[in-house]
Formats: C-alpha cells, sequence, structure tokens
C-alpha cells in the first residue's frame, strides 16, 4: 500500500511538472524567460511515459492524475491546459494495458471532458475527439491501439484497407549528421508480419480480458502458427472489433467481443480459465514502430513522393477507377451535440476550423479513357453504391465553387477572417482619391486530402530545417496544388498531412546543430556575417499559437544534438514487452509523437511577389517567411557559390552600393484605415518578414508583414579611397501590401525565405500582396443578404487566401 502511494506521488509530481508553465501567449517581455525554462521542461513528458512503461498499473494511476487536473483546469478556467490535458490522456489510454470495466473509468472521463463541449475552438474539438476515442473504447476495448497499428504497419484485412505512411524528408546540408543517422534508423525499423499479429492479438485478449488468460501461453500458441494462419485470427478480431464499435450499447458490444475472444481462445486450444483467479499478470505491450521511408529532399517540390505511387501501380489504377478526390471536412461539426457514433481518434488527421469554406465545392479533370469493360464495372460500382456528391481536392486552394453555399465562420486567430487589400491594385499603385477600395478575402481550406473513407492513405511528410526550408516547403506546396489541380495524383490517392521540425542552420562554416533559444526575434536585422543565417521563427510562431508544440517539438531541439539523438536503454520490467521494440533516440520518441497526437493544422499565411526582371520577363514566386532585396540577398548569393565566395568578398552595409529606389507602401493600423504611402529612398536593403514576433502581433485582423529599410543618409565619397555609407537608419514599418521600382533603371537581387538558392538576379520591380486566388465564379448581390452589414465591400472581391497547413497538437488556440 505504501509503495502504490508512493508511485502515486511520483506520478502526480512528474504530470505537474508537464504541464508547470505551460501558459499561452506570454508578454514578449517574458517570452524569454519562459523559453528557457521549457528547455528543461522539455523532457518531462518523455520521463513520464517511461515511468509509466515499468508497471501496467502506472497507467490507470496516471488516467486518475489526468483527470483530477482536468477537473482542477475547469474551475479555474485555465484553457491553454484542456488541449494537453486532452492529449496526455489519450496517449496514456492507448497504451494502457487493460482498463476494468467495474473502475467505470472511461465512463468518469466521459463525464469530466464532455464539460468542454461548450467551450470554444479549438478546445472543443479536441475533447471530442477524445469523447470519440473514449466512446469506441467502451464498446470495442483496445480498437484504436488496433487501428494505429493496423495502418501504420499497412496491414489490410478483408474489412479495412486504410493505412499510414510517413515519410521524412531531409537536405544533408541543411540538418546535423546524427539527425540523419536517426532519420535512417527509423525508415530501417521493419517488425515481421508474423510477430506484428501476435502482439496485436495479444492485445486484444488482454485489452478485453485482462488477466483471465496468460499472455505467455497466448504468445507460445501464436509462435507456433504461420503467418498466413496468424492473418486470418488478426482479420476474424478486426472484424469482431469494428462490428462492436458500430453497435449502440456498450454492454452488448463488449458482451460481442469477449464471445468472440472465448470461441477464438477455444480454436486455439488455450485452457480455460478457472474463473476463481486470474492466471496471468498485465503486461505493457508497446507501439510498434511506424514504418518510415526517409527521402532527401533537394528540389523546391514534392516529386520525390511520386516514387511512393510507383510502389503500388496497380492500386492507384483502382483508386482512379473507384472514388474522387474531395474535401478533407473533419470541422463540419456545427452543434455542440454528444460525439459521433464513427470513428475519429486523436492520432487520425484532424481538422482545423479557422477558415470558411464553401461546402458544395467541386471541379472536373482530365480522366484517362476506359475500356468497356473497365466503363461498365465503374457504372456498376456508381450504382450499387449511396449516392453522394463527388467532390475534388479544393485543398489546393486552386478551384472555386459554383454554387456557394452558406459561408460559416469558425474563429481563429492564426488568420484574419478576412483581410482588406487596402492598397491599390499592382498595375497603377496609386492612391485613390475619394473613395476606399476594399476586398473581402475568404479562406478557403488549403488543406491536401482524398476522399476520407475506410479506403484513404493518410501520408504524414515530415520536414526538419529553419526557416529556409519552411519556404521550401511553402514553395513546393504551392507547385503541387498548381500540379495537383490539373492532373491528380497525390492527392488522389493521399490525404497529405505536414508536419515541421525546427532544425538550427548554424554558422557559415557549415556546422549545423539543433535550434537553440535566442533573443533575437523577426524584427531584427539578419547579420549575414554573424554565426546564425537563418532563423527559427516560423517554428516559434507555431510554438506561440500552440504551446504542447512548443513544449514537445520546439523547446526538446534546444538540447544538444548529442542528448536527443543519443541511444535509448531497453525498459527494464518484467511486466514489460520489450522482445520486438527496437530502442531508439529520443529524436525518434518526438517525431513519432508529434506524427499521431498533432491533429489539427495552423494555418500559416503565404505571400506572393511579382518580380519584373530587366529583361521584360515577368514571374510569380512564393514565400511565408522573408523577402530579402539589395544588398542582404546579393550577399546571400555570393554565399551560395562556396569557397569560391572568398574571391569577391563579403562587406557591411557601409560598404554596400545604394539604391536607388521608389517604395509605394499600405501601412496595417489598429484603425483598419488606408494609410498608403510614397516614397522615394537611397537604400541598401529592403527586408519583409512576416510579422508575428510577439503575441499582439497574432491579431486575427492585422496579418501583416514587417517593412525595413536601412537608408543611407550620408555616403562619402573618396577618389583614393572605397566609397563607404557614413550615416544609416533603419525604418520599420507594418504594412500589408509593397512596391519596390529601381529608379533611373536601377536593378537589384531578390532573396525569398533566406534561402542562397532562391535569389534572383536583375529585378527592376517587385509587387508583395498577400498570396490569394480570385474567384470570378461567386456573385456578391446573390449574398449580400446573407453577409454581416460590417464586412459589405463598396467593391467586392471574393478570394481565396492561399495558406500553408502545418499540422500542431491543438491548432492555433485563441
Amino acid at each position: 500500500m505504501q509503495h502504490t502511494s508512493c508511485t502515486e506521488d511520483r506520478i502526480q509530481h512528474a504530470l505537474d511538472r508537464c504541464l508547470d508553465g505551460l501558459r499561452h501567449s506570454p508578454t514578449s517581455a517574458h517570452r524569454w524567460d519562459v523559453l528557457m525554462c521549457s528547455v528543461g521542461q522539455s523532457m518531462n513528458r518523455w520521463s513520464l511515459e517511461e515511468l509509466v512503461k515499468r508497471d501496467p498499473d502506472n497507467s490507470i494511476i496516471l488516467l486518475h492524475q489526468i483527470l483530477r487536473k482536468t477537473k482542477e483546469v475547469q474551475e479555474r478556467c485555465q484553457y491553454e491546459l484542456v488541449p494537453a490535458l486532452a492529449i496526455m490522456f489519450t496517449s496514456t489510454l492507448l497504451q494502457t494495458p487493460y482498463c476494468a470495466p467495474e473502475t467505470e473509468l472511461l465512463e468518469k472521463a466521459m463525464e469530466v471532458f464532455r464539460a468542454f463541449i461548450t467551450w470554444p475552438e479549438p478546445y472543443c474539438s479536441v475533447c471530442r475527439n477524445l469523447l470519440s476515442t473514449l466512446q469506441l473504447e467502451m464498446k470495442a476495448p483496445g480498437i484504436s491501439f488496433q487501428r494505429l497499428v493496423r495502418e501504420e504497419q499497412d496491414l489490410n484485412t478483408n474489412s479495412q484497407a486504410s493505412k499510414t505512411m510517413t515519410v521524412l524528408l531531409m537536405n544533408s546540408s541543411e540538418v546535423p549528421a546524427d539527425f540523419l543517422s536517426v532519420a535512417e534508423q527509423l525508415s530501417c525499423v521493419e517488425h515481421s508480419e508474423k510477430d506484428t499479429y501476435i502482439t496485436l492479438i495479444k492485445h486484444a485478449f488482454q485489452s478485453t480480458l485482462g488477466t483471465k488468460y496468460p499472455l505467455c501461453t497466448i504468445h507460445a500458441t501464436l509462435q507456433a502458427k504461420d503467418v498466413v494462419e496468424l492473418g486470418e485470427m488478426f482479420s476474424t478480431i478486426s472484424a469482431v472489433l469494428e462490428t462492436a464499435a458500430a453497435m449502440t450499447d456498450p454492454m452488448e458490444s463488449r458482451s460481442h467481443v469477449i464471445q468472440e475472444l472465448e470461441l477464438l481462445r477455444e480454436r486455439l486450444h488455450i485452457p480455460a480459465s478457472s474463473g476463481i483467479k486470474s492466471d496471468g499478470m498485465l503486461q505493457t505491450l508497446p507501439i510498434p514502430t511506424a514504418k518510415c521511408r526517409m527521402f532527401h529532399w533537394e528540389k523546391d517540390n514534392f516529386d520525390v513522393l511520386n516514387t511512393l505511387l510507383e510502389h503500388d501501380q496497380q492500386n492507384l489504377t483502382l483508386k482512379e477507377d473507384e472514388d474522387e478526390v474531395d474535401i478533407e471536412d473533419d470541422e463540419g461539426h456545427d452543434t455542440l451535440s454528444m460525439v459521433s457514433e464513427s470513428y475519429a481518434p486523436s492520432f487520425n488527421s484532424g481538422a482545423d476550423s479557422d477558415f470558411f469554406e464553401d461546402s458544395d465545392d467541386s471541379i472536373s479533370s482530365p480522366k484517362p479513357a476506359k475500356s468497356p469493360a473497365r466503363l461498365s464495372q465503374h457504372l456498376y460500382r456508381l450504382l450499387r453504391k449511396p449516392k453522394r456528391s463527388l467532390n475534388r481536392a479544393k485543398s489546393l486552394g486552386y478551384t472555386e465553387s459554383k454554387d456557394f453555399s452558406v459561408v460559416r465562420e469558425i474563429r481563429s486567430n492564426s488568420l484574419p477572417h478576412h483581410v482588406q487589400l487596402r492598397s491599390p491594385e499592382p498595375s497603377s499603385c496609386q492612391a485613390p482619391q475619394n473613395e476606399t477600395v476594399r476586398q473581402v478575402c475568404f479562406r478557403r481550406r488549403p488543406i491536401l486530402s482524398c476522399d476520407e473513407d475506410e479506403k484513404s492513405t493518410t501520408l504524414r511528410v515530415v520536414v526538419f530545417g529553419a526557416d529556409h526550408v519552411a519556404g521550401k516547403l511553402a514553395r513546393a506546396y504551392n507547385s503541387l496544388r498548381q500540379k495537383e489541380s490539373t492532373c491528380p495524383r497525390l492527392s488522389r490517392t493521399f490525404n497529405i498531412q505536414f508536419y515541421f521540425m525546427p532544425v538550427k542552420r548554424d554558422s557559415p562554416e557549415g556546422q549545423i546543430g539543433v535550434a537553440s533559444p535566442t533573443p533575437k526575434g523577426l524584427n531584427d536585422v539578419v547579420s549575414l556575417n554573424g554565426s546564425e543565417n537563418s532563423t527559427n521563427d516560423i517554428a516559434h510562431l507555431l510554438g506561440m499559437l500552440d504551446p504542447w508544440y512548443e513544449r514537445n517539438t520546439l523547446s526538446l531541439l534546444h538540447l544538444p544534438a548529442n542528448i536527443v539523438c543519443q541511444q535509448t536503454s531497453k525498459t527494464e520490467s518484467d511486466s514489460y514487452d520489450s522482445s520486438y521494440e527496437q530502442r531508439l533516440p529520443i529524436l525518434a520518441d518526438l517525431v513519432l509523437y508529434y506524427c499521431r497526437y498533432a491533429a489539427r493544422p495552423a494555418l500559416i499565411q503565404l505571400y506572393q511577389a511579382e518580380l519584373t526582371l530587366a529583361s521584360g520577363e515577368r514571374r510569380t514566386e512564393v514565400f511565408v517567411h522573408s523577402l530579402e532585396l539589395g544588398h542582404t540577398a546579393g550577399t546571400r548569393a555570393i554565399k551560395a557559390m562556396g569557397t569560391a565566395s572568398k574571391r569577391f568578398g563579403i562587406d557591411g552595409d557601409r560598404e554596400a552600393v545604394p539604391l536607388q529606389l521608389d517604395i509605394v507602401y499600405n501601412r496595417v493600423v489598429i484603425s483598419g484605415r488606408n494609410q498608403y504611402k510614397r516614397e522615394s529612398k537611397m537604400c541598401t536593403s529592403v527586408n519583409l518578414t512576416k510579422a508575428c514576433k510577439n503575441p499582439e502581433e497574432l491579431d486575427s485582423q492585422l496579418e501583416c508583414l514587417q517593412l525595413s529599410m536601412t537608408d543611407v543618409l550620408k555616403r562619402q565619397n573618396g577618389k583614393s579611397k572605397k566609397s563607404y555609407n557614413m550615416h544609416m537608419s533603419l525604418t520599420e514599418v507594418k504594412v500589408d501590401k509593397v512596391q519596390i521600382s529601381g529608379a533611373a533603371e536601377t536593378t537589384f537581387a531578390v532573396c525569398l525565405d533566406q534561402d542562397e538558392k532562391k535569389v534572383l538576379q536583375g529585378v527592376i520591380r517587385c509587387d508583395v500582396s498577400v498570396c490569394s486566388k480570385p474567384d470570378s465564379s461567386l456573385d456578391w448581390r446573390q449574398r449580400r443578404a446573407e453577409m454581416s452589414a460590417q464586412i459589405q465591400p463598396l467593391h467586392p472581391k471574393f478570394c481565396s487566401l492561399l495558406c500553408l497547413p502545418i499540422v500542431t497538437f491543438s491548432g492555433a488556440l485563441p
């Protein structure tokens, strides 16, 4: 008894440490202290899980402690802790060996977390996912574990064919060698089908019957079977669990599972239980490592992912004949009713409710010609299936709706509900005389998705890098949506989700390490002669939007690489089954935890730069973090030359040749009024950076860029000496639209997202604005009565804002 009390105290203290200091959007003055504190706390969640693994009873203790803490959070209205507690309960429940029905633990959890259904987004959605999981577990114990492993290990059954693929995108020049080693280890882990089947069958018996039958006896019996027999048993168990999950009465469904497992036990000739006492002991069965593939990612596209299709051309052909691609619509829960019977576990893809969405969007795309036999089969499938709307992947943000249905608004802080493009069109860029031109842009869902039926495949795309890699991700995403809009391939087959792992890009000498906390913010001028040539502001933005991302993804990487990437020892416990487990570094656990339990994307606004070159060529580029112009961009181009750059030398701003520029911009102010301004300046550099350094800059109505202009006030011109800039000043202003052009045939260089490979020379004009797609198919007059009078524009123009969806644990907190 004393030992149990001591264990409860240890688990309680460990849980409190996990949540300690977890607060959303601290003030800028205290953010540095909070970040440094989080560095030491980033290991607490991993340490807590290691503690729970030592004894199966520890899982039940932790679940009770989480419920206790959740009640406190509800009483104190500590909103920011709700997602963390719900996710921790889900992950702990997933790995709990057995939850006895007589304890009514799941019923208590339902009662506790049901109270948060009336809370604002994203708290209600996070809890709704957990409630759905609890409801399923009460009817079919262990089904969440079974589904996750089945999908990650690609174990298709007669009734279930969904799977989850995890892809790690890395560039050897942008991540530490230790990171590459861990990724290679993850991609090389393989569990035999036989071991996986045995684990899942043992798990089904234990999660439903507890210690009634010794696992060692079940294991020995299963070990004697061949893989074909085991596969048939697993298919039978999967069908039993899915049938139970579809039932309405939990007691009836649980009885159904027990009855079917007893029949299977008789087939296996496992001795019946005496019924007097338990014949076995609980064992913790770890989740098998997910199947991962690593790709060396060099270009600004996702062509490397096409190899995933080449491995299964036959299945791809079948998919092309069957279901059309449609929009992911997980967020479509308008009422605060009780969770539906359909399964929506927290480790599946979630939906961000932070957008406006058309409910009846569809497009057409070219279809290959079918033979008469295949065409008749296709028609037969359509006729025998219930009629439903066939939608294409609006996820690409490229298609327009022919039918504009009622627009639903759900609160968001990651992006504005509408953006007022206050400045004039780029072609004229003249200030309006006696009227205010306003355009209202509604966000259309940007997530690449496919039919979310039982046969859909989820593709987790995990990207490692700093802000320059986030820029490459944005350009690849934009390229993909353009390709898929005309000829869907990846989006037809996969429900694509993007995950971002921040990595620090170190000194010019090529040393690379994990991200380290730095007080330098977005508004600071980047010093290319310093030790840092790429920031991690996008990752910090995600951390501000989602504290659990900061704690478990961003903050952990502040630890030295040798700690994050070191091999961990196996759990020493008789009640822990480590027979098939391959212990991996902490980084691998971090990646898998992020992929499994992060369920809601945060939408990061993209921007477009319309560039005019001296040759007359015009091109449009996309960026997500920054655009550098002039000396800063030129210096990056020199650095990209490698050892050859030593012949050119790298000058500072004082030695840089100033540029005569005409700059037109629209200043963003809280009042929302236009502050249009035109200036002629002598500048060495003009930089545009996403304004998201401080929490107050995340206001949904103030999506903007920080414009930094390095002005030359006085320049020393000498005949015998090299000319230099004597007096300089830095002007900063928040803008939402900018036009920069060179005066008197002045040309300049432009660099996107701090990426030396994306430097364009000989530019004479650059127009920057929020990245959007006008929707000409909408008639404002038909919908004027449906829109609020406060946002009716004088010259209405609907458009879809293009956003980069990066998956986080809870999405953007309010």
